[in-house]
């Protein structure tokens, strides 16, 4: 991205809420951070990194990457904080990726969401970009159940939407932390190099790629501390730190930005 462009898109970032002042509390990121180190799967999205971490070590992992302080806000249910320039360098470091994948053609992505209502369409495009360039967007397991909610006993299962992995129960697309389908889908595609050379996601589906050590490029809001965690002790190192759940044409300035394929840095 040219200077213009660049100073355009973080203008951008700012104004939409993508990052700096967040509507996601410090509140929301602490008590994430905490209900990580204690194994909740909602939280740990497959990753390990729980097991031996201390709510101080997630705290700093997301001061790492967003800046600023969860624990010393003076209202924990007020505006969260995401460095709007680590955005900007982890845009770059997304589009870097892509670009250099989309040039090598004939690799294998797969590409997952568990926000489907705020992140599918970015998802769709840059798998669409990709498999103009001659990669494989793989489907594993599509429109297959893949397990049941612990609570209400109905399916979940995997569907593809336009090349992109997301849970649904039949009627709705859902929302949803947990890395069971990810693995699942994982499982079903077997071990070996060359199955996956890259997964884009987020959440549960991101981590449990990370945890098996495929490349991924992964979206993290500040109060998702898992993707931090890993990535501060060294497991990845392509966390888009940015709010994931606002309307989807907020996300078409960042969508544009990565698939600027030839434009000069």
């Amino acid at each position: 991205m040219t200077a213009t462009t660049t100073d355009a898109l973080r203008e951008h970032l700012v104004g939409a809420r993508l990052a700096g002042d967040v509507a996601t509390s410090p509140g929301s990121t602490l008590r994430n951070c905490a209900q990580l180190v204690a194994g909740d799967e909602r939280y740990t999205f497959g990753l390990s990194d729980h097991a031996t971490a201390t709510v101080r070590e997630a705290v700093d992992a997301v001061r790492a990457l967003c800046g600023g302080d969860p624990g010393g806000a003076p209202d924990p249910d007020g505006s969260g904080w995401i460095d709007p320039d680590a955005t900007l360098r982890a845009i770059a470091t997304h589009r870097d990726r892509l670009a250099a994948f989309a040039a090598a053609g004939g690799g294998r992505v797969l590409f997952a969401t568990g926000h489907p209502t705020g992140l599918l369409p970015h998802y769709a495009a840059l798998a669409r970009a990709l498999q103009a360039a001659g990669s494989q967007l793989l489907a594993p397991l599509d429109d297959v159940v893949v397990g049941h909610d612990d609570a209400t006993g109905r399916k979940r299962a995997v569907r593809f939407l336009d090349g992109v992995a997301c849970v649904f129960d039949g009627g709705a697309l859902l929302h949803t932390h947990r890395s069971r389908a990810m693995e699942a889908m994982l499982d079903e595609l077997g071990d070996g190099p060359g199955t996956v050379d890259l997964v884009v996601g987020d959440h549960g589906m991101a981590g449990a790629a990370i945890e098996r050590g495929i490349p991924a490029l992964s979206i993290a809001d500040v109060n998702d501390p898992a993707l931090m965690l890993a990535q501060a002790r060294g497991r990845t190192d392509a966390v888009l730190p940015i709010d994931d759940n606002l309307a989807p044409r907020l996300f078409v300035p960042v969508t544009a930005a990565m698939l600027a394929w030839h434009e000069p840095r």
